[in-house]
């Protein structure tokens, strides 16, 4: 592999998105960010909207930033949030811009969902979390609110298969994306049984396409108004964890990762989904990414630790990250509080909902702002060590590794807390997953690289992994056990 490739990976999340130009030659890849923009919903008469027009033409100016500076391309690849999606009229029109799943349109829909088809099969045929926010349950309130728009929608498509059709005219749906809307069956095909009883059209859903497959060139006038010319479009892994999943820098067999940023994803992979009562309990999800199916669960990540550094942060006392891994390290019997507790979601002020969780613990309030961040980053790596151990229940493997990717590793405290609290080696080393997971799944599509393991063996020669051996056991395991009486578990 001693050529030189080059591709877009344009990585859409929910406050921001990036295109990243990711070159790879002689095995390696390495990332340069070519354009970042805001993603700002906008909320009309009453209903919260993502602006896709503006985000298509910040798509748009991340390809054109590529004639500009003189790189030719081999392909382009999107991959976004799930759940969400647009809906296509027969003139090939977009139908409204889609609603963003934090809109209040599926509040209290199992109370009409459940009747007709209760979650629990809903869970057997899909094996995906029957969650409110799924496409599913979007589609139903729109059923239930007597939305004109199924009657006219001839094709549904999830946000990185809109893009992918504004950019080529071509409308398919990437398994790895359509597994986020309660819509695929645990055989990869439309779960035919649901769209039945829900009575949705069963002509709007569109052919499935395997994640890492060339789609198609782009629209002339695209390829002209970028000056991009015939580069393709690729279906790589357009669900953004999907394409972490599929770069986690692993080998052999018996690890586990998790994704850890804002929110945190442990996940392992499997042969084939588990879609089982006591998986569903457990409140594990069956993801599908290049190569196959992985388990995974949602679960606090960075996001209290977030909000407290854009409390207490001012110019006059000054709290970087430096800062707040100084005085977490520094402090000592720090309070442990259930981080997945829902209070913790949205609350006006995360200072005063850790501070209430931690008294509901039985413990009294920290006694200063190290003591309660040293609390929350050791209860989020004894939350991961939970559900490590509910995967390998789920699972029957013993992990012998965990790899810890996104922008967690930077926190090289939480990377130690999580080895002690798993008993298990952490190795860390790439930070921008989604990204190398879409680049490198477009190198498959065209068969620069022969079969997924190669795009994790570029990863791991790529960026240098570091390893936190778990060592104070003893203490870890009582405070394991203090918080399994906290969360009841």
């Amino acid at each position: 592999m001693t050529d030189t490739y080059r591709f877009l990976a344009i990585d859409l999340g929910a406050e921001s998105g990036r295109g990243e130009l990711v070159t790879l030659h002689d095995g390696r890849v390495t990332l340069e960010e070519l354009h970042r923009f805001a993603n700002r919903p906008v909320k009309m008469l009453g209903t919260l909207h993502w602006d896709i027009p503006s985000l298509l033409a910040e798509v748009l100016s991340t390809i054109r930033c590529c004639r500009e500076r003189g790189i030719k391309l081999d392909g382009i690849g999107m991959d976004t949030w799930g759940v969400d999606f647009g809906l296509i009229g027969s003139d090939g029109a977009l139908l409204g811009n889609p609603v963003h799943y934090r809109d209040g349109r599926t509040e209290n829909i199992h109370e009409y969902s459940d009747p007709i088809m209760p979650r629990e099969e809903i869970f057997a045929a899909t094996g995906y979390e029957p969650w409110p926010l799924a496409s599913l349950f979007q589609l139903l309130a729109m059923r239930r609110d007597k939305s004109p728009l199924l009657d006219i929608a001839e094709t549904f498509l999830n946000i990185p298969d809109l893009f992918n059709y504004l950019l080529t005219g071509i409308r398919r749906s990437d398994r790895s994306i359509a597994n986020t809307s309660n819509l695929m069956g645990t055989d990869c095909q439309w779960a035919e049984e649901i769209i039945r009883r829900f009575d949705l059209p069963r002509g709007m859903f569109p052919e499935m396409i395997e994640p890492a497959s060339v789609l198609g060139p782009l629209l002339p006038d695209v390829a002209a108004s970028t000056g991009a010319g015939e580069v393709p479009v690729i279906v790589s892994a357009g669900h953004d964890t999907s394409a972490a999943a599929a770069a986690i820098p692993a080998e052999g067999e018996n690890w586990a990762f998790i994704s850890c940023g804002t929110w945190s994803i442990p996940g392992c992979m499997i042969e084939r989904p588990i879609a089982t009562p006591r998986c569903s309990q457990l409140g594990f999800t069956n993801e599908y990414t290049i190569g196959g199916w992985y388990l995974a669960r949602n679960v606090s990540g960075l996001w209290p630790v977030q909000e407290l550094r854009r409390k207490w942060d001012r110019p006059d006392d000054p709290w970087d990250y430096a800062r707040i891994v100084a005085e977490a390290s520094s402090a000592s019997d720090a309070p442990l509080m259930d981080v997945a507790d829902e209070s913790l979601l949205l609350p006006e002020d995360m200072e005063d909902a850790l501070v209430a969780l931690v008294r509901k613990g039985g413990r009294d309030a920290p006694k200063s702002r190290g003591q309660l961040l040293r609390g929350t980053l050791e209860s989020l790596a004894l939350e991961y060590s939970r559900r490590i151990r509910a995967m390998s229940e789920l699972t029957g493997k013993t992990f012998g590794k965990i790899h810890i990717v996104g922008g967690g590793i930077k926190n090289e405290l939480l990377c130690q807390f999580t080895a002690e609290a798993c008993g298990i080696a952490v190795h860390a080393s790439a930070d921008q997953c989604s990204a190398l997971g879409n680049a490198l799944g477009q190198a498959l599509a065209l068969g620069i690289l022969k079969d997924p393991g190669e795009i994790r063996r570029v990863v791991r020669a790529s960026f240098q992994a570091h390893t936190y051996e778990p060592r104070e056991q003893s203490a870890w395991d009582a405070k394991r056990e203090k918080y399994a009486r906290i969360t009841g578990e």
